[in-house]
Order: C-alpha cells, then sequence, then structure tokens
C-alpha cells in the first residue's frame, strides 16, 4: 500500500501510478468481478477540451526503458561522458536498454528518457546491472523491485550493495568491458550451439 487519500467532499475520484510501480498480479482463472455502468450526462458543448488531431509519437518504436527485460545503468562513478560507451556497449550484447542516475542526465551525459529514479523511470526487469551508483534512495526506489541487481562499485561500503543481489567490488571501467567480452563469448558460444 503505497497511501490513502480519503476525499469525502468530491466525487469522482482518481488516482494514477507511474508504470511498473507495482508488481503484476498472477491471473487467477474463475475470478469474477461486478460491473456497474454509471450514466454521466455529460454534454460535448459543455466539455471544453477537445480532440482535434492525434500525431504519433515519433520514438514509439523504441525500447521503453520500464518495461526492459535488461538494464545496464550508469552512475557518476563511469567518471566522464565518453565512459557511458562501455555501458551501451554491455547492454547492446545482452539485448538490453541503458538507465542512468540523476546527474549524469542534468550533467547532459545521456538523455532525459533514460534517468531510473525516484524523478525519472520506475524500471523491473529480470536483471538490473548497476555500474558506478551508489545507490542513493532516489534512485533506489526506481529499480529496486527489479528481480536480479548487480552492483559494480569501487567503495565496499556503498548502500547500494544493502540491496543488491550480487556485488562487484571493482572499477566500473575495468569491469564492464570484461563482462561484455564474457557475455559476447557465453552468448556467441550458445547462439552457434542452437543454429
Amino acid at each position: 500500500l503505497l497511501c490513502t487519500i480519503m476525499t469525502l467532499a468530491y466525487r469522482p475520484q482518481m488516482a494514477t501510478v507511474r508504470p511498473r510501480v507495482m508488481a503484476m498480479p498472477r491471473a487467477e482463472e474463475g475470478r469474477t468481478g461486478e460491473v456497474v455502468q454509471e450514466t454521466l450526462g455529460m454534454v460535448e458543448s459543455s466539455i471544453v477540451t477537445k480532440l482535434l488531431d492525434f500525431l504519433p509519437d515519433a520514438t514509439s518504436n523504441q525500447i521503453n526503458l520500464p518495461y526492459a527485460d535488461v538494464i545496464v545503468s550508469g552512475g557518476k562513478g563511469l567518471k566522464n561522458p565518453e565512459n557511458f560507451k562501455l555501458v551501451f556497449e554491455l547492454a547492446r550484447v545482452l539485448g538490453g536498454e541503458v538507465g542512468a542516475t540523476r546527474p549524469c542526465v542534468q550533467a547532459g551525459w545521456v538523455e532525459a528518457d533514460r534517468q531510473v529514479g525516484q524523478t525519472g523511470k520506475t524500471v523491473r526487469p529480470k536483471l538490473y546491472i548497476a555500474a558506478g551508483i551508489s545507490g542513493a534512495i532516489q534512485h533506489r526506489v526506481g529499480m529496486e523491485s527489479s528481480d536480479v541487481i548487480v552492483a559494480i562499485n569501487t567503495d565496499p561500503n556503498a548502500p547500494i550493495f544493502d540491496f543488491a543481489h550480487y556485488g562487484i567490488v571493482g572499477n566500473a571501467l575495468q569491469v564492464l568491458p570484461a563482462l561484455t567480452a564474457a557475455f559476447a563469448e557465453h552468448l556467441g558460444k550458445r547462439r552457434r550451439l542452437v543454429a
């Protein structure tokens, strides 16, 4: 339960929740519910807002970060924007998406659509790799529900290790290329076996 809001004086009421904040419940066979039909009595002429045209999103064919199964995210521990290419390379090999912390987005290292956290996207991937991310609460709330979290940080006392499933104490600039090479080799062998 996120919160309880009671407003007795106004009806109707509506609440919204960002995508992927809560886990999708499992389907239950035979479950039923009651559908209540209400007559609203709204007249179109009394509605100020009108739909004039629909322009589809030019980026609609791109991967939507909140729904990616694999996300490799980078933080300020990567030191500079050029090092983000290491994050992109690992994400490409894994068939995943790239995320980032707010400081990286604010510094212009990556576009705002890649921000994970309280003021960014909430994600629930099967695998979340956090490279050079300390684990500040603002980032944590956006990714802590990931199935598996792998943290890479030089500081063994970084808060991210408190909730990561696996931790690698090391320099992300050295660990990321090693992971990329290992996954590329493993996945390459696996693809050859399937073919």
